[in-house]
């Protein structure tokens, strides 16, 4: 029987958002607090209901039932909630509060609410999408205010940032109706103009800063572009007290932006972390980070990795804007360390020089480099296409990225392409001259509440001369192949029940996944994998590990908690689980 469970929490700590009280006076007593209790809802969630009162949960993660209120919040009971029904489009529903004790009970009477009886729609730019009322929906204030925000959003996404906009909802409290109207005349389409560094420090170069806006002067405005350059911005943990500036008030179509930034005052960054998981077991990390390591915000890195069965150290550098062409910017990496790995199959010891340079655009991302191992590798299986011993390993390598998904974190529509091609050359005569490539595309579709994932994978190596060392050739198995086994355990696959602990040259790999919400933030999940691995070159066919499995996700501002639970189809006692926190496509 095979198990595999892999752990990783994140705890994060953030303020409550309500509209209660501030108190400036660290030595006030604590407000006394009440538990609330919701009655005689049918329709609306009493949960929303809590919320919006002001209430909060007494419960860790998933809560409990009990809510409590403080009584700061209490005094305005009756109007928070009369305005959270007429939000919500009952208008003429009856309520009653009444305190006792430790409890506040509120009891509800919705009566009859506002719907929606028509839309009328007269637009030149296509809106009907984001109307996401339908005759006989109930009318909600908010939501109809939601729907004109997304409207504008939508318009500043395309490149019409001057526009005619004209919404109104006619609601009849007698007939219990609304009608709603929406009329919408776009202008020309608008560009970028001007682009002014009006404060940057002195020992940042204005490439670097540059390099990480999203926009150029005669771009198509976009408003997400504003959004994406505070994002890059902000990734080179060296700014602070960032702006861009830009003005949609006035008649011209040309949109000039002023860009402002200090430096952080603090640059150091110190990190230590203990945890564990069943594939290694109890491990230390830890790092020390330089930012802005002698100007230009380059970064400098210091990282370990210690376990049972694998121990790293690893320094880094990073100069962003490194080199430039025509408007167009260059990043440049260099990572040196040495590495100690125990798998089932093998033990390495392995000391590596990395460097390259990555070009990121909008959508595009190309890194080309060379890297640089000195490798000692002993077997654990004999085979005669592998061997052990000493390497020394010099490859050029290009890894090109596409990337069309609407979210990074947790993506619900988009496309993903990725092609890897890495040239080992022969450093001593005898040695390995090969050829590694590699190509993966994922699909994502939403549907309301469904999100249907395709991953597939597809990868040769291809012996020039010389036998490929085992930690070259390809493995299956983990989160991102095969869910029934954990990560790397799968080789050469030689039965739909059995496999090689060492990998093969040819491999294939397809995660086929539905998800759907179940009820708020809790998603299920069903899912296929299958995966190919074969011991010659150009052979994608043969024998296959197929796993189902099923998977509950929960939704957090930082991606998704994901728990899979995968199986062998033909040998089901071979099973994995599997937590995670993040987006596997």
């Amino acid at each position: 029987m095979i198990k595999n469970i892999v752990l990783i929490i994140a705890l994060t700590f953030s303020s409550l958002y309500g509209s209660g009280v501030k108190d400036n006076n660290s030595t006030k007593l604590e407000e006394k607090e009440y538990k609330l209790i919701i009655k005689g809802v049918k329709n609306l969630d009493k949960e929303d209901i809590a919320k919006a009162l002001g209430a909060k949960n007494s419960g860790i993660f998933f809560g409990n039932k009990d809510e409590i209120i403080k009584e700061s919040f209490v005094k305005n009971l009756n109007q928070t909630l009369k305005n959270y029904l007429e939000n919500k489009g009952y208008f003429d529903a009856k309520f009653s509060i009444k305190k006792s004790g430790d409890k506040v009970t509120v009891d509800i009477n919705e009566g009859k609410p506002v719907k929606v009886v028509s839309i009328d729609i007269h637009s030149d730019f296509d809106i009907k999408k984001l109307i996401t009322f339908k005759k006989g929906d109930i009318f909600e204030a908010n939501k109809f205010v939601d729907i004109k925000d997304s409207i504008v959003t939508k318009l500043l996404e395309n490149g019409y940032c001057k526009y005619k906009l004209d919404t109104k909802a006619y609601v009849d409290l007698k007939l219990h109706s609304a009608k709603l109207k929406y009329k919408l005349n776009k202008d020309g389409i608008c560009h970028f103009g001007k682009i002014t560094l009006a404060h940057y420090p002195k020992d940042i170069n204005k490439d670097v800063i540059y390099s990480r806006l999203k926009y150029k002067q005669g771009d198509k405005f976009d408003i997400r572009a504003i959004e994406d350059s505070y994002n890059s911005l902000n990734g080179l943990n060296t700014f602070a007290n960032l702006q861009i500036k830009y003005s949609l008030e006035d008649s011209n179509k040309t949109i000039n932006t002023t860009v402002t930034l200090d430096k952080r005052e603090k640059l150091k960054r110190y990190m230590f972390a203990i945890g564990a998981d069943s594939e290694v077991g109890l491990r230390v990390k830890g790092s020390w980070e330089r930012r802005n390591f002698f100007g230009n915000a380059k970064k400098l890195t210091i990282k370990t990795k210690l376990s049972k069965n694998h121990k790293n150290i690893e320094g880094e550098l990073f100069a962003p804007a490194y080199l430039s062409f025509y408007g167009n910017y260059l990043d440049f990496y260099l990572s040196l360390g040495y590495d100690l790995e125990r798998t089932s199959a093998y033990k390495q010891k392995k000391a590596y020089l990395d460097s390259h340079l990555e070009y990121n655009s909008k959508r595009w991302s190309v890194q080309a480099g060379l890297g640089i191992e000195n490798l000692y590798i002993k077997l654990d299986e004999k085979l005669p296409y592998v061997i052990g011993g000493t390497f020394n390993l010099i490859y050029p390598y290009l890894h090109l990225t596409y990337d069309s998904r609407d979210s990074k974190i947790d993506p619900k529509n988009g496309l993903y392409l990725s092609w890897y091609n890495e040239y080992g050359l022969a450093s001593n005569k005898g040695r390995v001259q090969y050829l590694k490539y590699l190509l993966e595309a994922r699909v994502i579709k939403s549907f309301g509440d469904l999100t249907l994932s395709a991953v597939g994978k597809i990868g040769v190596i291809h012996e020039v001369s010389g036998k490929l060392p085992a930690t070259k050739l390809f493995y299956g198995g983990g989160l991102f192949s095969n869910r029934a086994y954990g990560k790397n355990d799968i080789g050469i696959v030689t039965s739909n029940k059995s496999f090689r602990k060492l990998g093969g040259k040819s491999y294939v790999n397809l995660q086929l996944e539905a998800n759907y919400k179940l009820y708020k933030k809790i998603y299920g999940a069903i899912f296929f994998d299958s995966t190919i691995i074969n011991k010659q070159e150009y052979k994608f066919d043969g024998t296959r590990i197929d796993t189902v499995g099923f998977g509950i996700r929960y939704k957090t501002p930082i991606g998704p908690v994901k728990i899979d639970v995968g199986f062998n189809v033909h040998k089901r006692k071979d099973y994995a689980i599997s937590i995670m926190l993040g987006q596997s496509f």
